[in-house]
């Protein structure tokens, strides 16, 4: 495969061909860029770099996206990590959301390779620790939030 110009595609744009498609909502591409754009030149981090990949290649759903279609900020999600074969719960927060342990920062490595993933859905890429490897296995609402039922 060969660029434009002639030249072989750099590593990234090799390795983004290889990810699963993803979709992103209208809101959170604009909000996730915004993020990205505010950051201060020494906060860009290998993850935040990992975002802007996974941003410029996603498809981006003109209306609403069902909530358990999609891992959206906001979503909650279980996967299985595949470095520990352990299966995670987390919610997929802004950064300044980010608390405790069932949260997870979408500038994280793990955040970052969450967003747009769907159920069934696998990711691999490389970071500062080497490769990582993930599979969404569910997308949920939190229960909390739902209405009680009347009976």
């Amino acid at each position: 495969m060969t660029t434009r110009n002639g030249d072989a595609p750099d590593t990234s744009e090799r390795k983004a061909a290889q990810r699963p498609p993803i979709v992103l909502t209208t809101a959170d591409r604009d909000r996730l860029l915004e993020l990205i754009g505010e950051l201060p030149a020494t906060a860009q981090s290998s993850a935040a770099e990992f975002l802007r990949e996974e941003i410029e290649r996603a498809d981006v759903a003109k209306g609403d996206v069902l909530p358990h279609s999609v891992v959206r900020m906001g979503s909650n999600v279980k996967f299985v990590d595949r470095d520990d074969w352990r299966i995670h719960r987390a919610k997929l927060v802004f950064p300044e959301e980010a608390r405790g342990t069932r949260s997870v920062s979408v500038l994280s490595a793990v955040g970052s390779a969450l967003i747009g993933l769907g159920p069934g859905q696998s990711i691999r890429w490389s970071g500062p620790g080497g490769e990582r490897n993930l599979t969404v296995l569910e997308v949920y609402r939190d229960k909390s939030m739902q209405p009680q039922r009347r009976g």
